[in-house]
């Protein structure tokens, strides 16, 4: 699979979630239906509600090879970091956007995928909504 191919389009893929008129909550959780069999448990949810869970999201994390991505939705407007790790150490952390934390996530996804079915299946699926 190289960056060119077509079928993961990444500019497309940003561009589609990122286009939901800034829906948040809604680009979280696809995202993570769609990622959490993949990722387990480096994928972490938290969501609203201390007794009785809800569905809405509060905060995302997702820990990649050496990145470590944050989103915060609870409260105010969402917040989105992006964590630079080295030898399990956080680094350096930025603060960021939606459709830059989007692109980070999938192009960290691309470059797993190029070892690994599963998480090529799920990239496929975000990307160009193949089930």
């Amino acid at each position: 699979m190289t960056s060119g191919d077509s079928s993961f389009d990444l500019d497309l893929a940003v561009s589609s979630m990122a286009a939901d008129g800034g829906d948040n909550q809604l680009m979280m959780r696809l995202l993570t239906e769609r990622l959490a069999q993949v990722l387990g448990d480096r994928l972490r949810i938290e969501r609203e509600g201390r007794l009785r869970k809800t569905n809405v999201i509060r905060k995302v994390e997702v820990h990649l090879a050496d990145s470590e991505l944050v989103a915060e939705l609870g409260g105010g407007a969402p917040t989105f970091l992006i964590g630079r790790v080295s030898g399990g150490i956080r680094i350096r952390t930025e603060r960021t956007d939606a459709e830059t934390w989007i692109r980070t996530l999938l192009e960290a996804l691309r470059e797993e995928a190029n070892h690994s079915a599963v998480t090529r299946q799920a990239l496929e699926s975000i990307v160009i909504g193949r089930d």
